[in-house]
């Protein structure tokens, strides 16, 4: 077996047996160091005999660009994963639910569903943090959370290189897919985090992979690992159910489409099925509610389809990756927007396809993983599509339809770049399919270190993980650095007076009010590294996870209501049961045992 193809096997092999491990010991609330070592024991040996598993590796005489690409990505590569080594999982949504959902399935041995005011951290698609809290369980920490997107975003430079292949694309032209790749800036952003968009874009390109190779073998084993990867896809991110479709339709014979479907469907069940069914009891959706707060304040999907929202947001999400430098060209793409809306009768900031209280606003040239944008691979894209041909023309089309897809079905919001980041990835071999057209060396190697060249600020300043700058993660502590995504809200001592409060107190059973405030990773891992055995519930919950409680479960004796001053409304009744809290800033803080006299 190839060695970018068995190590795609081994990626897809090791995530299925992950979700798999993890729902098999949860019913047995076996979530623990013991169970889950021994379940590797036994799982690892057996994948390692696992003849579709194995390697071979192949050395072939080198060719100038390839190689010079191959440095260059490894130069690029070991920067990225230096970054993820130094820095804690830090940005916003991270310490909002994916590192949160994480330590309450640690405390409860069990991934089931628990009472929570902010339902991302039950509802949504859970593969990524199950990755998670299998290295959290086993090393006691954080330390390794950064490097499953980092592994990804090097499973997705093998996997575009592969599909280049399997289209027969020259050494020089999958070079150029894998630059491509390498070079995203919002994949180099994200590669050295703890979020979950390029694990999608890994299982997705994955997938890919294992359908061209079957078309080409018959083989079943790369059918099976089609499904398998579809269905790692699918328990990830939601947006894999609008990315993937097309994207495999436009890979796969229509002949092939009903075998391939039933490989797909069972690789989704055996997977997701656990999941579906917590949702189903919930919210009666196997996917959960359509918003946030089962409240449809924050829908994700646009409240009536049609040409003009499809359009609308067409025209939106595109300009969100049109940034630069110049606040000149960045007016000008806003104008030219809101013009084409004037002319078409379209409101640009249309509640029916905007995110809530979301404002449209000129693109910015921005170098943080939620909002930076990839304008010159989304330029070599539109231009290479044209040159494509054949089956090339069909992935291409494939990639473009879903991103309609996409624009059709979820509405508008400020922060949508990184969900596009799967689509980015499918590009690269789109790329190479048109630069291979033109049979000289040079175009390859001067898009290479253009891209290359481009990507130096991503790598070395990310904004919430930087290497240089005063902010760098070598001149700055771990705890320290886990504020560098929230420094705008100036909370940064409300977390660490609310840490000092609650250990003081000695209190073993800490609540946690985040109907205001979703951010609780920073309090919880800042106060278990001096209270280990820490227990943390959230309390205050009012929408149908509610009844995930347990009529046996202890009070807490302390409760954090973070952002929750002038709110009488929400803090009375902690009030009346624990007294008059300590003001942290705009955090609250009720203790029974009062820590601020200890």
């Amino acid at each position: 077996m190839p060695l970018r193809i068995a190590t795609l096997r081994w990626i897809t092999a090791l995530a299925a047996a992950t979700i798999l491990i993890t729902e098999i010991l949860s019913l047995f609330h076996a979530i623990h160091k013991p169970a889950i070592a021994i379940a590797w024991l036994i799982t690892l040996p057996a994948l390692l005999l696992t003849p579709a598993l194995h390697l071979r590796i192949a050395f072939t005489r080198p060719q100038l660009f390839p190689t010079a690409a191959a440095v260059a990505v490894t130069v690029m590569v070991a920067l990225i994963g230096w970054t993820a080594a130094l820095s804690p999982p830090n940005s916003s949504d991270t310490m909002s639910y994916h590192l949160p959902r994480v330590l309450h399935w640690m405390q409860n041995n069990s991934v089931e569903f628990f009472p929570t005011s902010y339902l991302n951290l039950i509802m949504l698609q859970p593969a990524a943090e199950y990755i998670m809290l299998h290295a959290y369980v086993l090393s006691g920490a954080d330390t390794f959370s950064n490097f499953f997107q980092f592994i990804a975003y090097i499973g997705c430079i093998l996997g575009v290189s592969s599909v280049a292949a399997a289209y027969g694309l020259n050494a020089n032209a999958q070079a150029t897919a894998a630059i491509f790749c390498a070079t995203l800036p919002n994949a180099i952003l994200q590669a050295s985090g703890a979020k979950n968009d390029l694990i999608l874009a890994c299982f997705l390109v994955c997938a890919a992979v294992f359908a061209l190779r079957w078309l080409e073998t018959k083989d079943n084993t790369d059918l099976a690992f089609l499904g398998l990867a579809m269905g790692a896809a699918f328990c990830t991110k939601g947006t894999a159910y609008l990315f993937a479709p097309p994207l495999l339709a436009a890979i796969l014979p229509v002949r092939q489409w009903l075998r391939a479907g039933i490989a797909i469907a069972v690789g989704i069940i055996l997977l997701n099925a656990p999941q579906y069914t917590r949702n189903l009891d919930l919210s009666g959706s196997p996917l959960g509610f359509d918003s946030a707060h089962a409240d449809g304040q924050f829908r994700w999907r646009v409240e009536h389809f049609g040409w003009k929202p499809t359009l609308s947001n067409a025209l939106r999400h595109t300009t969100e990756q049109m940034g630069g430098r110049r606040p000149e060209w960045n007016q000008g793409v806003y104008d030219t927007v809101l013009s084409i809306h004037k002319r078409l009768g379209i409101n640009p900031e249309d509640p029916d396809t905007t995110w809530r209280w979301a404002e449209y606003k000129p693109p910015v040239n921005a170098n943080h993983e939620a909002n930076a944008n990839n304008k010159w691979h989304l330029l070599i894209f539109l231009l290479a599509i044209p040159l494509c041909r054949g089956r090339g023309l069909n992935y291409a089309f494939g990639v473009v339809t879903a991103f309609v897809l996409v624009c059709a079905y979820l509405k508008w919001q400020p922060y949508f770049s990184r969900l596009h980041l799967p689509l980015f990835v499918a590009m690269s071999p789109v790329a190479a399919m048109a630069i291979a057209r033109i049979p000289l060396t040079i175009p390859h190697v001067v898009i290479g270190a253009i891209l290359v060249s481009n990507a130096r600020l991503a790598v070395t300043e990310n904004w919430t993980r930087p290497l240089e700058g005063p902010r760098s993660l070598l001149r700055q502590s771990r705890n320290d650095a886990y504020f560098n995504d929230i420094g705008q809200w100036n909370n940064r001592e409300s977390y660490l007076q609310a840490v000092a409060a609650t250990a003081s107190s000695g209190c073993s059973l800490v609540g946690i009010d985040t109907s205001q405030n979703h951010v609780q990773y920073p309090f919880q891992i800042l106060l278990r590294q001096t209270m280990p055995s820490v227990r943390f519930t959230e309390v205050g919950v009012k929408n149908p996870s509610r009844k995930y409680a347990k009529a046996a479960t202890a009070k807490p004796c302390v409760v954090l209501c973070p952002d929750c001053l002038s709110k009488p409304e929400l803090t009375s009744p902690y009030e009346s049961e624990y007294g008059p809290p300590i003001a942290l800033g705009s955090f609250l803080l009720f203790s029974k045992t009062d820590p601020g006299n200890n």
